[in-house]
């Protein structure tokens, strides 16, 4: 039940997040979500979107160095205290969230160091995963 992420590696200059998503645009590609960590050269742009290969064949083509990884996508509650239970789960199961960002409605992206653990946990607690053909249709 996981979504595939694609992780983009850029320099950290003026224009480069412009230049990534641009090319996405003009491949028909739409982002569904997104994070970035930075340093002071370089940032990893980590992107969901609803044509993964599409996605990682147009960025490579523009030369930009893409990473593929399966990740969590869960609906979580959307109420008070909705995504500590989220995390309460994985953390029942000694799991660690070593990244999360959310995205639209409700959806927050997990990457954890044990993810079918983690799914599997998630399901028992009736947490809603999100796969690859769902995530292209929101």
């Amino acid at each position: 039940m996981s979504v595939t992420q694609l992780s983009v590696f850029i320099e950290n200059t003026p224009g480069r997040l412009a230049a990534v998503t641009r090319s996405l645009g003009q491949a028909g590609v739409n982002i569904r979500g997104f994070s970035i960590a930075d340093t002071e050269d370089y940032g990893i742009l980590r992107l969901l979107v609803d044509k993964e290969t599409t996605a990682r064949e147009t960025l490579r083509a523009n030369g930009f160095m893409v990473h593929e990884s399966q990740i969590i996508l869960a609906r979580v509650p959307d109420r008070p205290g909705g995504f500590a239970e989220v995390l309460d789960a994985f953390a029942s199961l000694n799991i660690n969230v070593e990244y999360t960002y959310a995205t639209a409605n409700s959806l927050i992206a997990f990457g954890v160091d044990n993810r079918e653990r983690g799914e599997a946990e998630l399901r028992v607690r009736g947490v809603e995963l999100i796969e690859n053909v769902e995530l292209a249709t929101l």
